[in-house]
Parts: C-alpha cells; structure tokens; sequence
C-alpha cells in the first residue's frame, strides 16, 4: 500500500533532510513534499500502448470487454456444461486488456481519421506552429510513460523539479495535452489543404506520406501481429499468471485468441477510416469534390469514428433514471436500526464498498481522489485492519458487521470515546512515526500523544488532574462550526475526534481565540482551564478572506474604470446647444 506524504509531515522533519516513513507492512520508506513516487507512477502508460491513439483496442480495450457470441471465450464456457445465458453474461466482462496499467476502463483513443490529418499536416504546416503543437504532443506522450524506460528520468524531473507536480494522482493523465495538440494540428493541416497558395504537387506529396506511414503502420500490425513479439506484442497482460493459477490454461488460450480478435478487428477498422480519408483528400485535390463536401465528409468520418468507440463504453445501459441516481442506495436493517440514534457519531461499514455506508452515515469509509494524507496513512495502518483502539479514539460507536447467516446488523461498540473527552497525561513524542506507532497500545482514553512541533516549549510528559465528573459535551455540529460544553473542576486537556487541519480551523474558548494542536496523528486538542466554559470550533480559511477582499476590490475598480470611461465619453462628445 503506498502511503500519502503531506506538507505537515514534512515540516516536522529536520531542516531540508528527508524523514523515514513507515509502511502499514513494517517497510521504511523516505517521503517527500508531494505523493509518493511510486504512487504516481502507478499508472504509467505503455511505451507499445501508444498505439491505442491510432487503434483503439491495440491493447484490447478496458479491463472487461463485451467480446459477445461470437467469440472463444463464449465458447469455453458452453464447453465448460454452461447454459447460453450464463456464458452471455460471463463474457461481458472479458479481461481483455493486456497492457501495463493496473486498471483501465476505456482506451486511450484519438481517433484513426483525427491522426491521419495530424500526420498530413506534418507534411504541409512549417515554422513554429508546426513545432509548438508537435512539441507539446511528444512532451506529454513522453511523461505518460512515467517509469517506463528509457524515458523514465523525464518524469522524475519533473515530479523533483517542476511545481505541483507531484500533486498528480497518475502520470498518464498529462496526455489531456495531446489530446488538445493532435486535433488543432489536424484542423489547421485542413486549413492548408484548402489554401489556393499551396502548391498541389506538394499537397499530392504530403497526401503518399500520410498513407504510407498510416497504411503501411496498419498493415504492419495485420499481416504480421503474431510476428512481433520482440517489440512487446504478445497479448500477455500482467494479470494472466493470476489467471491462468486459478482458471487453467485453456481460460487464457481463450482470452489470448480474442484479444487477438479484437486486435484484427480495430486494425482493420482504422485501416479502412484512413483509406477513407485519403480518398476525400484525393478526390478534393483531383477537383471532384469541394471544400464544403470535404469538411461534411471528414466530419461524417470523424463522428462515425469517435462515437462508435465510445458508445462501447458509454451508452444507454450507461444511464439510468433520476430517481436511481438521487437514491442510489437502499437502507438495510443495519442503516435502519443507526439511523434512529440522533447523537453524533461514527459509523464502520466492513461488510460492503466504499460509499454505501457513506450515503447513510457519518462514515469512516469513503473515497475521493484528494486525500487527506495522515487520514489516509491512519486509514491504511489502523481502521482498515480493524484496529478497535483506533476506532475508540474516531467515536466510532456503531460497526456495520455480518452474521453467519451473511446478514447485516450493527454491532454496538461501547467502548467508543465519544466526541471529546479529558485526558490526565499529553506526552511529547520526537517523530510522526513515533506517534502513530504508539496508537496500537496507546490507551487513548487517559493518554493522548503529540509531535507539538509548535509548541517545542512544552515539557515531555505534562499531567492533568482528571476529574470523573469532569466532561465535554457537542453542542452544535456543522461542516464549518462546532461548539461544546465544557465543564471541569481543574484545568485540563481534551481531545475532540475531529480531523486537525490547520490550514483554516481556529479554536475559540468563551469567544477568545486560543492555540489548539494536532494530538494522536489526526485528531484535535487544547488545554482548558477549570470552569465551565464554551468552545467552538470554526472553518475560517484566510484564503477565502483574501480571495473575498480581492474580489471586493476588483469589482470596485471595474466600476471606476466604467464610470471612468463613461465621464471622458461624455466629456469628449458634448451635447449640442440648443
């Protein structure tokens, strides 16, 4: 599991040297001030998968294809005593693709006729327009091939050079660039087809290139597919020793003759798109056709092409009804039963995904592409393995679990902190590995552990008097606001299971702003003096100030300067006297 660094975690590390992490396998692992290397380079794009730009499935598609019945994987299993329907359903979800990334829905896909006409323009286009839109579709082709060698010193260029980009969650999505680059090269190689200045033995040359590299490539890839597994093309994927363990041979010899099916298919489909597209060319250039039907054919070409490949991916089965989507999930005994407890609370769901327990319930399950790192590093460390101190200190009260009978129910878990609680002693650790080690056995609800790299002044171990009658107690729960109740004989130190961030939250007691620090690797805490007091909890971003403030003026000098240039319009053009 890769392991998300943050900007927090790397402040606390000596100055400018790089801090030793821990995996949630025992592993070390130095991080740095964005993801992890490795974790951005996940999904680097194949070197031989840049082909998919011309062939849609020259690396067989998404990661489950619809390869239908007409396929040998539909008829393994009809060998295999299957009913017709059973076999229907199975091959829908084929493993086709073959490629180096971990998971791929779709492929990568241009367009046949698109890169024909960016090639053409290759040909006609000269000076720095050519270059700059050629230049960009190589540099971002390059950086999506991330680890792969040899141009895997690219990327680590730019993810130790270049600012923010190790903020990225996957290399191969730079290749939003070409996806720009390649159709304007192809509008403006259009453009100088159709300019009277263009010499026609010139248009007529650049119109052999284009189909000699585009045809030949096609043919190629046709006539000699099973020829050239020297440059890659063997249709073996990563996953197909998993396959082959557990499903046997004849499973892979089945999938291996459809990808290569599917392979002939596309090739020939793109060779056809591109002969096509020559004749238009050929047929304007012999003065059989005019510019207007030559933009309506390419446009024809292009649509078939584009939309033809995408409904393979997104189509009608694709959509579903409003209601569907704005009631995705339906409750279960489980969500029925917490659903009827109106305190504040944490849900653990163990039984499904990421997300159902998430529509219901404050959940500790969840997903989105921007993560919170330490959430995310205890996330992987503790709660994904069931971790019950851990979830104490979330005030996680309710645990969605199964029976033997594969039913859900909610398993009550009394143990769980709730949302605040004093503790008698706050220990000063030296590292952030130290901290969230120590949560194993750590006894969160008397001893609460901190890195107070704010607060360095601190002694090691500071203890509290921890009165039984003392509490904290939520008030007032929004997204952006939080208010408790405390009420303590001594003064003491509480911890409140809410994520620290201190990048906009600020702590108030009795409306006074006050210090509060990050405590048991993610949580929040502060020092509370004896009495009863009111403490609130508010999202107050500067940035949001300052982009207010900036707005503000803005919109005020737009309305001098209007009313600015309405005076001098007026000024300038008197109206006449009478």
């Amino acid at each position: 599991t890769n392991i998300l660094a943050t900007q927090e975690y790397v402040k606390e590390s000596t100055r400018g040297q790089s801090e030793l992490t821990i995996h949630p396998d025992g592993s070390p692992k130095e991080i740095t001030s964005g993801l992890d290397k490795d974790y951005i380079t996940e999904y680097s794009y194949g070197i031989l998968e840049s082909f998919n730009l011309f062939i849609p499935r020259f690396m067989g598609g998404g990661n489950g294809e619809d390869v239908g019945k007409d396929s040998e994987f539909y008829e393994f299993y009809m060998r295999q005593g299957t009913t017709p329907l059973q076999a229907k359903e199975a091959v829908k979800q084929t493993p086709t693709y073959w490629g180096d990334q971990p998971i791929v829905e779709a492929p990568a896909y241009v367009g046949a006729v698109v890169l024909f006409l960016f090639v053409f323009a290759l040909f006609l286009i000269k000076g720095r327009l050519k270059w700059w839109l050629v230049g960009g579709t190589l540099l971002s082709l390059l950086l999506s091939y991330g680890k792969n060698q040899p141009f895997a010193f690219l990327t680590d260029i730019f993810i130790d050079y270049i600012p923010l980009y190790n903020k990225f969650r996957a290399v191969s999505s730079i290749q939003v660039i070409l996806e720009l680059c390649i159709p304007v090269m192809a509008i403006f190689g259009l453009a100088r087809l159709f300019n009277a200045f263009e010499k026609y033995e010139d248009k007529l040359k650049a119109l052999k290139y284009t189909l000699g590299i585009t045809v030949g490539l096609a043919l190629i890839f046709l006539l000699f597919k099973t020829s050239l597994g020297f440059i890659g093309l063997d249709f073996v994927g990563i996953n197909d020793g998993y396959y082959r363990q557990n499903y046997g041979q004849q499973f892979m010899d089945a999938i291996r003759s459809d990808r290569q099916m599917i392979f002939t298919k596309d090739t020939l489909r793109s060779l056809i798109l591109v002969l096509l597209s020559g004749g238009v060319i050929f047929m304007f250039l012999r003065k059989k056709l005019s510019e207007t039907v030559v933009v309506i054919c390419f446009a024809a070409l292009i649509l078939f092409d584009l939309v033809g490949v995408d409904r393979r991916y997104v189509n009608n089965d694709n959509f579903v009804s409003s209601l569907q989507v704005n009631k995705p999930y339906q409750a279960n005994q489980a969500d029925t039963e917490i659903l009827k407890d109106t305190t504040h609370f944490r849900v653990f769901d163990v039984t499904s995904g990421t997300a159902r327990a998430s529509y219901f319930h404050n959940s500790l399950n969840g997903y989105h592409a921007a993560k919170l790192g330490r959430y995310n590093e205890l996330f992987d460390f503790y709660i994904a393995k069931n971790n019950i101190n851990v979830l104490n200190m979330l005030n996680t009260k309710y645990i969605i679990a199964q029976d033997e009978q594969g039913n859900t129910f909610p398993y009550v878990n009394t143990d769980a902190h709730g949302n605040a609680w004093f503790v008698g002693k706050l220990k000063q650790l030296t590292s952030a590995n130290d901290e969230i080690l120590s949560l194993d056995s750590l006894n969160t609800k008397t001893v609460t552990v901190t890195t107070m790299s704010d607060f360095s002044s601190y002694p090691e171990i500071r203890e509290f008097i921890k009165d039984s009658t003392a509490s904290v107690v939520l008030q007032d729960f929004k997204p952006n606001y939080l208010k408790y109740i405390s009420n303590n004989p001594n003064n003491g130190f509480a911890v409140f299971s809410e994520i620290y961030y201190r990048d906009g939250w600020n702590a108030y007691i009795d409306g006074e702003l006050m210090p509060h620090i990050r405590v048991n690797y993610v949580l929040r805490g502060m020092e509370i003096p004896a009495g009863n007091h009111t403490i609130e909890f508010k999202f107050e971003p500067k940035v949001i100030q300052t982009g207010s403030g900036i707005a503000l003026a803005s919109s005020i000098v737009l309305g001098l300067l209007l009313l600015g240039g309405l005076f001098y319009e007026l000024k300038r053009n008197p109206k006449p006297s009478a």
